[in-house]
């Protein structure tokens, strides 16, 4: 299937399901589903390894898509149908709305006396107010307590002679200036700001802001396939492509994948592409992104898939990319939603073959 193979730890299933129960009761989820990811690469038509990783997965929709798998390969199993009634349960309470249930609170009755008093304290406040309000309103409107005692004092000849005599001393005779009394502090006069002159006829200049400029944003790039021939030939490189340079040939009809540097053949593997209904791009990209492991979750692309730890993922076209499978082992026949399924150890070494820009040329 390769050209080249590296020894693989075997480990026998039974015993991966044991560690793995093991982990589970000593609360160790992640050591768990490491050990049950490992028990579906080494047999995938196992359905326990699929029926336990719903057990420890991290969310409900991501339990229901590893009952789903499981329930495929043991579609009578009860086992299995109980563990999809857990997970679709699951998922439905993790939809339903929150319910805050209100604490009742405690209300400290006062005593009936001190109920009383505080009663009396505001009549009395209130009929003080009342008082000193009417008292007010009944007083002869323009003359206060105050002002009766100072016009009893004054007869009506001295109020004119004080208006008469503060007339004279507001308003100097003519021809004389009024002098400042000692009183008066005379208020200094401050020159308008000078203007440069510009001319009779044209504007007086005004301030301008200058706007700070905005940061620019570096495009992104947009990965564009380049054409093939129709009458592409295998034993030829793709234009562009040097004579030491290495790059991925993938042939769609025979569902095959080969490495190559330059016209020399390095390695060799089957593998699943796109079906009829999700179909692989053709045409010649460029490595543009590359992940050791990701969690892939096809719903966010109208999918119903969700995996997690796909190994040795590399983009080559927006979300189409090369990487390790391990939920089927059926290499050679259209399984995948777009992507280029490749088995683990086959991904690996195409993994570290690879780097950014490295082309990948797809065609029929």
């Amino acid at each position: 299937m390769s050209a080249a193979t590296s020894p693989r730890r075997f480990t026998p299933i039974d015993t991966l399901l044991q560690e793995a129960k093991t982990a589970v009761q000593q609360q160790n989820h992640h050591e768990a589903r490491r050990l049950l990811q490992q028990a579906v690469r080494q047999d995938p038509q196992d359905y326990r390894g699929w029926l336990w990783l719903a057990t420890v997965a991290p969310s409900p929709q991501a339990s229901l898509e590893y009952v789903n798998r499981a329930e495929m390969l043991a579609p009578n199993n009860p086992t299995v149908h109980k563990a999809r009634r857990w997970a679709e349960k699951r998922l439905a309470e993790s939809d339903l709305p929150e319910v805050t249930v209100p604490v009742p609170t405690t209300q400290r009755r006062w005593p009936t006396a001190l109920r009383w008093i505080a009663l009396a304290v505001v009549v009395l406040l209130l009929v003080g107010v009342g008082t000193v309000y009417a008292w007010n309103y009944f007083q002869p409107a323009g003359e206060t307590a105050e002002t009766a005692v100072l016009n009893s004092s004054l007869s009506p000849l001295d109020n004119v002679e004080e208006m008469v005599a503060g007339v004279a001393t507001a308003v100097p005779a003519e021809g004389v200036l009024a002098q400042p009394t000692a009183t008066q502090t005379p208020q200094p006069r401050l020159p308008a700001k000078e203007i440069a002159s510009t001319g009779a006829n044209q504007p007086r200049p005004t301030w301008t802001i200058t706007p700070t400029p905005s940061p620019t944003p570096t495009p992104t790039p947009t990965v564009i396939p380049t054409f093939v021939s129709p009458n592409y030939n295998e034993a030829s490189r793709p234009f562009g492509v040097g004579p030491t340079e290495r790059w991925i040939d993938v042939n769609l009809t025979t569902q095959t994948l080969r490495a190559l540097e330059g016209d020399t053949v390095l390695f060799t593997t089957l593998i699943s592409s796109g079906t009829w209904e999700h179909p692989t791009v053709t045409g010649q990209f460029r490595i543009w992104l590359t992940y050791r492991s990701q969690t892939m979750d096809g719903r966010l692309l109208g999918y119903d898939y969700y995996l997690e730890d796909v190994p040795y993922v590399m983009y080559f076209y927006q979300d189409y990319a090369l990487h390790g499978t391990f939920w089927h082992s059926n290499f050679g026949t259209p399984m995948s939603h777009g992507c280029v399924n490749l088995e683990t150890s086959d991904a690996a070494w195409i993994y570290n073959f690879v780097s950014i820009g490295t082309v990948v040329n797809v065609h029929y």
